[in-house]
């Protein structure tokens, strides 16, 4: 049985009034995972509160991660989405999710990239497996020039009005879909 005036060792997780115990660098990790991953289920929440109640929490996690330890202080806790939840019955009504809908603003136009410059490469594989050459196209409004020759290959392209629009479009629906707009509506 240990003597319980001894002072407490570096490894001892007890705190002394005077000096509490810092957490692990593990235990920072994981007190900070949790509180991203609930940071993300609490869009709905204004950003003031919401920040608030993440300093209350880490806080409260760290108190308690000195007596039962990180990995339990975050169990205990439970699931990120169930008590950003309890947190949102508070509200009264749903809010937009203003991050949700840029980061699918964000992805759909990086869709439209992605298809654009897939378009290019079956275009210039086509012209190599054809013997090479150069060939012209206006897809959405803006001219595009593709060549192949012997040694190099070579994209040129525009961005017509069209294009730009359609960007825009899919981006704006992206947003609105993704961040739920519609309860910025009483």
């Amino acid at each position: 049985m240990s003597d319980p005036t001894a002072p407490a060792t570096p490894t001892s997780r007890a705190t002394t009034p005077d000096r509490p115990v810092r957490p692990t660098a593990v235990d920072v990790l994981r007190r900070e995972w949790y509180l991203l991953r609930l940071s993300w289920h609490m869009q709905d929440h204004p950003g003031r509160e919401e920040k608030r109640i993440r300093r209350e929490l880490r806080a409260a996690l760290t108190l308690a991660a000195a007596d039962v330890g990180m990995a339990q202080a975050v169990r205990d806790l439970g699931h990120p989405m169930v008590l950003a939840e309890s947190y949102r019955a508070d509200l009264g009504r749903p809010l937009p999710r203003w991050t949700a809908g840029a980061v699918s603003a964000t992805l759909a136009a990086a869709f439209l990239l992605y298809l654009a410059g897939a378009y290019a490469v079956g275009t210039l594989d086509t012209l190599e497996a054809l013997g090479g050459g150069t060939l012209t196209r206006y897809p959405l409004g803006g001219e595009t020039t593709f060549t192949v020759a012997d040694d190099a290959f070579s994209v040129e392209s525009t961005l017509g009005a069209p294009g730009v629009l359609l960007v825009l479009a899919v981006g704006l629906v992206a947003f609105v879909l993704g961040s739920r707009l519609w309860r910025v509506l009483p």
